[in-house]
């Protein structure tokens, strides 16, 4: 008990060291109450039914804030530093900053569009910009889209806000598992060939709103494994346009391809 009071009296009297010890604690503190509130944060966005993305430039904002609040908390507190004096000096400062940092305003601006206004959230298939892929995160200044080649595309938030951006139904993709030999001939041409026969074999019973595209997954000694994918524009007639597709290519594959499946955009 004799501490504590100790302790209270010298930040009374301006203890540099107790100051400095009380400063080290407010920013434990904050520490803390960021770590926590960022977890919360992540559960509310990645439960089912919540209204927020899950999108990591929400919980970038909410650390900005506590963090803001802390350090001024700590500032005021413990070393009598004016923070409104401060604040309005760095706002100065800010617009003059501002003025040579203006992409990254607006990228910073339109992930908060885009993420607020819901144009895009994780998991979204899109096509923007000349990338076709799915949505993996929006932060505070681009967006995260990863192609069916696992290959990821950082897009500037800009591009989004201010771009055409076509979404696509997952539930119009069609995917389905080949495995194939090349007997020693180009696997590229054979690809081409397969993705080829499978398009003009799809159109004769649907209508393609993205042609058939065939990605490797594995190479073994006793054949290729790939994945065939091709979105339609009515989903109604995915049976049909998967038999007519495996039917085209069936002279190359080895075995069975499993039942129709719609991709959610995730690989196996």
């Amino acid at each position: 008990m004799d501490d504590i009071t100790s302790f209270v009296q010298g930040f009374a009297r301006g203890d540099l060291v107790v100051l400095v010890v009380f400063a080290l604690l407010i920013v434990a503190a904050t520490a803390v109450i960021s770590h926590v509130v960022a977890k919360l944060i992540m559960r509310l966005t990645q439960s089912d039914g919540s209204p927020l993305p899950s999108s990591s430039i929400l919980v970038n904002i909410a650390r900005i804030a506590i963090w803001t609040f802390g350090i001024s908390f700590m500032l005021s507190s413990c070393f009598k530093v004016d923070v409104n004096g401060l604040l309005a000096a760095l706002g100065v400062g800010g617009i003059a900053l501002s003025l040579g940092m203006q992409d990254t305003v607006k990228n910073f601006i339109g992930g908060l569009q885009v993420t607020l206004m819901g144009i895009v959230h994780p998991g979204d298939h899109i096509v923007v910009d000349g990338v076709d892929g799915i949505v993996q995160d929006v932060s505070w200044r681009q967006t995260k889209v990863k192609d069916y080649e696992n290959n990821v595309h950082l897009i500037p938030n800009a591009v989004i806000n201010s771009t055409t951006v076509q979404k696509v139904d997952p539930s119009f993709m069609v995917a389905t598992m080949l495995s194939f030999t090349n007997d020693g001939r180009d696997l590229d041409a054979i690809i081409g060939e397969m993705e080829q026969l499978a398009k003009r074999e799809i159109e004769k019973v649907a209508e393609l709103e993205k042609d058939p595209w065939i990605l490797l997954t594995q190479i073994g000694e006793y054949g290729t494994w790939a994945k065939m994918r091709f979105v339609l524009k009515d989903v109604s007639h995915a049976r049909e346009a998967r038999d007519a597709a495996l039917r085209a290519v069936s002279p190359y594959t080895r075995n069975n391809a499993p039942d129709v499946l719609f991709d959610t955009g995730e690989e196996d």
